[in-house]
């Protein structure tokens, strides 16, 4: 059992390490506290995280009722610049400037800064639908609702397009205020409940319904053909990373393809590669639960390092797409925008096949329901 020194080592180890290479890789400020600062302070800014247990103090909550007024914005660049004694928390002059510090400030007192004492963070700002967009959906989701620039490069999958969304087959209105109540699992699309009340999340549901998105049930014939064209344009980009990313009714999207006909899972490999699911475990326990875990999950000990997180081959949408073939594909040759590596560079096709055999028989259809 490792001592808690050793996570304070870790932690600071990693957060500088990607912090350093933050800047060079052009990294959108949400996506640098994601893969940074939430190693500690928890993706919602709670300080709820793995690295708590191991740091004393524990890491800043930045939802403390209060904190916004009581820790003002150059305090907070002071020490994100310099660090602070006495705690686990570095300073970050040496890999950023001080306007990313600057804008990473800003983020955080946005994001998760607020005084919940009978008033929600739009005390100051408005809390009709417009103005809740502006301030906190704009940034990720575009001021047109299409998607900002840096949020279409910058996440995989990319922020929701509202304009190529249609009302009812696409979103439901419910669909959309659980997303922005509590989040959706495997993208950067954070939870509000700890913000907004449930009358502003219903506002800025009803704002970008009505200002963004496709209406079937009326005739908008002149401005659904431009909508429709977007749609193509989208639908023809979208074709690289899969698509559920326009689609997405399990609430996860990524590049590999889906597999929802009951067929395909009974398609083999190949015509001459079968995998062995006794071999393939052996090689799972050695190369694979470091991040997907014993459970196969996604909650093996490197996971909390990885954003996008560890597939969970669990979850309803790992089953409903991945079928052999898929699973040795993406074994094989890795998946764009998440650290999952080719293996196919390490491993040979028997042996990935043997990985792919194990896992879909473990995980995504066990034998006995895959007959039935």
């Amino acid at each position: 059992m490792y001592k808690p020194q050793f996570y304070i080592y870790l932690t600071l180890f990693l957060s500088s390490m990607t912090m350093m290479t933050a800047a060079s890789a052009g990294m959108g400020t949400a996506e640098i506290y994601a893969k940074t600062c939430s190693v500690c302070h928890g993706e919602q800014g709670d300080g709820k995280s793995h690295a708590t247990a191991g740091l004393i103090p524990p890491p800043r909550d930045f939802t403390v009722p209060g904190l916004k007024s009581r820790l003002n914005r150059d305090s907070m660049i002071q020490i994100v610049s310099n660090g602070k004694p006495g705690t686990a928390m570095t300073g970050f002059s040496s890999q950023l400037n001080q306007s990313q510090i600057a804008e990473l400030v800003d983020y955080i007192r946005e994001q998760f800064m607020y005084d919940r004492v009978g008033k929600s963070i739009l005390k100051n700002q408005g809390n009709d639908g417009k103005s809740i967009y502006a301030l906190t959906c704009s940034v990720c989701h575009g001021e047109d609702g299409a998607g900002a620039i840096w949020g279409k490069t910058s996440f995989n999958p990319p922020p929701v397009n509202f304009a190529v969304m249609d009302k009812v087959r696409d979103l439901p209105r419910e669909r959309m205020i659980n997303s922005v109540t509590h989040g959706r699992p495997g993208t950067a699309m954070t939870a509000f409940a700890t913000q907004l009340n449930k009358k502003e999340v219903a506002a800025v549901v009803d704002y970008i319904r009505d200002t963004f998105m496709i209406d079937s049930t009326k005739d908008h014939a002149v401005n659904n053909n431009a909508k429709i064209t977007a749609h193509t344009q989208q639908t023809d980009a979208a074709s690289t990373v899969g698509m559920a990313v326009l689609h997405d009714k399990s609430k996860e999207s990524d590049t590999l393809q889906h597999a929802t006909d009951a067929q395909l899972f009974r398609q083999p490999i190949s015509a001459t590669l079968q995998g062995n699911a006794q071999t393939g475990q052996a090689y799972y326990l050695q190369n694979c639960i470091a991040c997907h875990g014993t459970s196969g999950k996604g909650d093996g000990p490197r996971a909390y390092f990885i954003y996008p997180r560890p597939r969970n081959f669990l979850h309803p949408a790992s089953k409903a797409r991945l079928n052999r073939p898929v699973l040795f594909k993406a074994i094989k040759q890795g998946v764009t925008g998440r650290e999952m590596p080719a293996w196919g560079k390490v491993l040979n096709d028997q042996q990935i096949a043997d990985i792919t055999e194990y896992v879909f028989q473990t995980y995504i259809r066990p034998l006995a329901k895959e007959a039935e």
